[in-house]
């Protein structure tokens, strides 16, 4: 069956006595080939700087016990779809596993979403990893990552986080509140949609995918997105005005393996596999720092990008975007409730990693968490 593990044994008469005799020699013997896919392409900080090392690190340390074939751009599985794809033996491994994108899945994961102050990749990345390291129990005496992942058959570590989203658009001034109404702005998980929403502009929910022929065709004038990810989505050459300073959230994402998979991997393998993931998410964020601050050099030579501080905007305009992120935390916290999820208890244990790390939160957010 497409998906399961390749296995390549010792014969079989051999096997079958070192199984009798010592089942864990034999367990280290196996080879293990796994498919290994992105539904982005190779140029996305998610795969060229995060999959593909990994797997380069997991084949080299485990002498080829592990080896991958690797797929890209949606070869396999498109945007969206990657749970389906492992679910149904498609793939073995989804990197990245785009969890916002899987509608009503995994409500929870928007969580890195939420605004805060003072953030980067790296602080989200470790929190993230705490937050799923986390043995607080959000509900059914249930933690974050079993139910989030474990429920859903899945084992999983982050990636590096985006730098904070920010709002830019095709050349609209952004310099009052009145400015958001009626702008069409891209917004690609629930978080997003809710902080469009409180910033007065019309969200357009979409995969970053689908925003470059939305911005060309005037479908969106805006968009929310971290700005290293542009070159991605080739949209670096639409976007003329972007309002820095404010974080809208990061986006985080995982490198997923199904539940049963890492079941049959070897004790061994499943702490190489570990140890080379939690530092591939790092690794990731230091990439992901300096690709922003790349982007930002060649949107303002190459493209004549405007880049505005929010700290510059009138005292109303910064004030209504502050209370935007703050209301974001309130909106997506009830909603979560309202569907029946620990959104409270997920946001205050998300807080307090956050501020662990040396991150802010909007004012007005430790109230709501009270």
């Amino acid at each position: 069956m497409p998906g399961l593990f390749s296995r390549r044994l010792l014969a079989a008469g051999a096997f079958a006595l070192a199984a009798a005799t010592a089942p864990l020699a034999a367990a280290s013997a196996e080879e293990m080939n796994l498919i290994i896919s992105s539904a982005l392409p190779q140029k996305h900080m998610w795969v060229g700087q995060h999959m593909d090392p990994f797997a380069d690190r997991i084949e080299k340390a485990t002498d080829g016990r592990i080896a991958f074939d690797r797929y890209y751009a949606g070869e396999l599985v498109s945007v969206g779809r990657e749970y389906d794809g492992l679910t149904g033996h498609t793939i073995d491994v989804s990197a990245p596993f785009l969890a916002p994108y899987q509608e009503g899945i995994f409500p929870l994961s928007d969580v890195s979403q939420l605004p805060t102050l003072g953030t980067d990749s790296p602080m989200i990345t470790r929190a993230f990893q705490k937050l799923l390291d986390s043995d607080v129990a959000l509900q059914d005496g249930k933690t974050f990552y079993q139910l989030e992942l474990t429920d859903n058959g899945l084992v999983g570590w982050p990636l590096g986080a985006s730098q904070p989203y920010a709002i830019s658009t095709t050349g609209k001034v952004l310099d009052d509140p009145s400015d958001f109404q009626g702008l069409p702005a891209r917004a690609g998980a629930t978080l997003h949609v809710i902080g469009v929403e409180q910033l007065g502009a019309t969200s357009v929910y979409m995969p970053a995918a689908e925003a470059y022929e939305a911005l060309s065709r005037g479908t969106i004038e805006g968009i929310l997105l971290s700005i290293g990810d542009w070159r991605s989505y080739s949209v670096q050459e639409l976007l003329k005005y972007t309002i820095t300073g404010i974080n809208m959230g990061s986006w985080e994402s995982y490198l997923a393996i199904r539940q049963d998979t890492w079941d049959e991997m070897p004790d061994d393998l499943k702490k190489v596999w570990d140890e080379t993931a939690r530092q591939a998410a790092l690794d990731n964020a230091a990439y992901v720092v300096k690709q922003d601050e790349i982007m930002i050099d060649e949107a303002k030579k190459d493209y004549d990008a405007r880049f505005v501080d929010v700290k510059t905007l009138s005292p109303e305009m910064q004030a209504h975007m502050a209370q935007a992120a703050t209301n974001t935390w309130k909106v997506w916290i009830d909603k979560m409730e309202e569907q029946g999820e620990p959104g409270l208890a997920t946001a205050r244990l998300w807080a307090k990693l956050i501020t662990a790390e040396g991150g802010q939160l909007p004012d007005g957010v430790e109230k709501i968490l009270q």
